[in-house]
């Protein structure tokens, strides 16, 4: 009796033990239900908490191809690699060719292209459009395909957006800073742009009204009697005249030199609507005879070296050999031609500054060996 005394005291007491045990099982399962192992501990959240957590940075959003009916384009008669093959030698034409592409692959806005075609058109249509072209459309530049694959690189790439909009605007400038107005020179190179009108056409960069006008412009102009039947005949030009530059002022080489901003002249235009390039005391000094010290390649000339590491992430894009080498920016006052800043790459021997050169003039890119500055 004794020991059954203590179990029927106890009795009354089992109902709540398994109730407070049922309450402690429910209270851990919730929190293991409710805990994430990449949260923090109840009771050891931070104090703010963004109801949006800020997005990825390095996470870039691939270009997506807008439909066909938005894009300011015209309809052609050919595919993209057939228009790229009928073009070929036609660097201008090639350009237009290039945005167009780069649109149609979601690369570049649609608005911009067609705000970069309109205000070039001239490149294509010269007789017909007023507002002259950007200077330098039609130097050898990249095919669309090779323009199209490295702005496709580069957009896989975080904090590329400068370089892209760069190369972009050499192809084609939204709002070119010189504008070079075309001419034809004889009935030769006439009928050439008669025959051009047609390959335009047939890739879509000009409409049939377009091409309609441009060839009754030239027709006009070729019976006209007023072109002679080819350049050929007449007396070479003359010589474009030296500059003589001024002579340094006080302060001369630290100051900022002539108050005249930087002026590529140009010589003209060949029969092939090519520009001719610019008077030779634009470009670097050539290496002397016999020079065996350290050499570089000059590549370009730039308004302000502000731009020089844009420049340069920009030309080691499109021509990797040159990725090994390093530059330096020179500044030089060309007297009346005003300021400019040369891009030299190096440095280099004589002999391997003049093999870079000879590999990348016929892709389209000024190089001329020079010696490496100090």
């Amino acid at each position: 009796m004794r020991r059954a005394l203590p179990l029927l005291l106890l009795l009354p007491l089992l109902p709540a033990c398994s109730a407070v045990e049922s309450h402690v099982l429910s209270t851990v399962t919730k929190l293991e239900q409710g805990m994430d192992s990449n949260k923090p501990r109840p009771g050891l959240e931070p104090l703010y908490q963004p109801a949006n957590p800020p997005p990825n940075p390095a996470f870039i959003p691939p270009p997506v191809a807008p439909d066909a009916q938005d894009l300011p384009f015209l309809p052609r008669l050919l595919t993209q690699a057939e228009a790229e093959a009928l073009l070929a030698g036609d660097p201008a034409a090639l350009r237009f060719l290039a945005i167009r592409r780069l649109a149609e692959t979601g690369l570049i806005p649609p608005t911009d292209a067609g705000e970069r075609i309109q205000a070039n058109l001239a490149a294509l249509l010269p007789l017909t459009t007023a507002q002259p072209p950007a200077a330098g459309l039609f130097a050898p530049a990249m095919t669309p395909s090779e323009m199209e694959g490295i702005i496709r690189d580069l957009w896989n790439q975080p904090h590329t957006q400068a370089q892209r909009e760069f190369l972009i605007d050499n192809m084609l400038p939204k709002d070119p800073k010189q504008r070079q107005p075309l001419f034809i020179p004889d009935k030769e190179s006439g009928r050439r742009a008669l025959t051009r009108l047609d390959r335009l056409y047939q890739s879509g960069l000009i409409s049939r009204g377009q091409k309609d006008e441009e060839l009754a412009a030239l027709n006009a102009l070729l019976d006209g009697n007023t072109l002679p039947d080819s350049l050929l005949a007449q007396a070479p030009p003359e010589p474009v005249k030296p500059v003589t530059p001024k002579k340094p002022g006080r302060g001369s080489g630290t100051g900022t030199g002539s108050a005249k901003p930087m002026e590529r002249l140009q010589g003209g235009v060949t029969g092939e609507l090519k520009v001719i390039p610019s008077p030779m005391e634009i470009n670097a000094p050539a290496l002397p005879a016999g020079f065996t010290g350290q050499a570089g390649i000059h590549l370009l000339s730039m308004g302000s070296a502000s731009h020089a590491e844009q420049a340069w992430k920009s030309l080691t894009t499109e021509h990797p050999q040159l990725a090994a080498l390093t530059y330096k920016v020179v500044r030089v006052d060309l007297g009346e031609l005003g300021v400019t800043h040369r891009l030299i790459a190096g440095p280099l021997s004589p002999a391997n500054a003049a093999e870079i050169c000879a590999a990348l003039k016929p892709k389209g890119q000024t190089c001329q060996p020079t010696p490496f500055p100090p």
